[in-house]
């Protein structure tokens, strides 16, 4: 019985995750990205101002500071390498995933040239080049090769969390995006733990190329530390959806990314109870 039990179980995690990947299944590969573009549409007297989170050659992921209509997207002008162009676009999905103040929503690209493919093939590339290089200078002494490297920045999204803003909370129920696994480009992010009502502490400040969260996402476990952004801070994000779609299209490397998110939590825990023991 116990053994049928943890039969009916993995079931049920290997549907959860397959489910999952399916929310990220793409028809291109996809890399965070951070620029200014601009939507068009009717419903706009001006071009809306807005900021890429991601892109492919077959939609992007725009933030907006504020939700907008769907059927309102008509075109997205960003700037290539052979200079501004606009693209028709479809709005698709759209979710406040509370991380920063904006709002994301996802568009495919529509009617596209294959002249503007390639542009955009160029754009994605050196995009996804450049994350490459920064994970794998990162996570290159954790065994790392640039091909993996290469893997996990075509699954990335770029969130902006400002000075003051928590991107988890010790044992407190996530919601979605809140359970994503992040490395930090730029900024700080301070992690600190409780010890009693009203007293926190700090564990340290983690920086550039540090690794953190995702412990949901890995092992479905809470946060055992609080992060939060001692500073305007740019992450790399690869939500609990993108994970999911990883583990089926690149196991190998799903799995050796959940070992880094579980040895970075233990040698956090190591610290925390060195400093706790030193205030004893």
């Amino acid at each position: 019985m116990p053994a049928s039990r943890s039969n009916q179980s993995d079931s049920k995690l290997d549907a959860a995750t397959a489910a999952a990947a399916v929310i990220e299944a793409r028809e291109a590969p996809r890399v965070g990205a951070e620029f200014a573009i601009e939507l068009h549409g009717p419903a706009f007297s001006a071009p809306l101002p807005a900021r890429a989170r991601d892109i492919s050659t077959s939609g992007i992921c725009f933030a907006t500071a504020s939700p907008i209509a769907l059927d309102s997207l008509g075109s997205v002008s960003l700037e290539l390498p052979t200079g501004p162009t606009r693209f028709n676009v479809e709005g698709r999905w759209q979710t406040n995933r509370g991380l920063d103040n904006s709002v994301l929503t996802g568009a495919v690209f529509v009617g596209l040239l294959p002249a503007e493919v390639a542009s955009l093939w160029d754009l994605v590339d050196r995009t996804g080049r450049e994350i490459g290089s920064f994970l794998y200078q990162s996570l290159h002494t954790q065994g790392a090769s640039l091909d993996d490297a290469m893997s996990l920045a075509q699954v990335t999204r770029v969130r902006v969390v400002p000075r003051g803003r928590f991107l988890y909370q010790r044992h407190e129920p996530q919601v979605p995006g809140d359970d994503s696994i992040f490395f930090v480009r730029q900024g700080g992010v301070e992690m600190t733990v409780p010890v009693k009502p009203g007293h926190e502490v700090r564990v340290g400040k983690i920086g550039p190329g540090s690794v953190l969260g995702g412990l949901d996402s890995v092992v479905g476990m809470l946060p055992l530390e609080s992060a939060q952004a001692n500073e305007e801070t740019t992450l790399l994000e690869i939500s609990k959806s993108a994970f999911a779609y990883l583990r089926v299209a690149k196991p190998l490397v799903a799995h050796w990314l959940g070992q880094i998110v579980l040895g970075e939590q233990l040698r956090r825990i190591d610290g925390i109870v060195t400093r706790l023991a030193e205030k004893s």
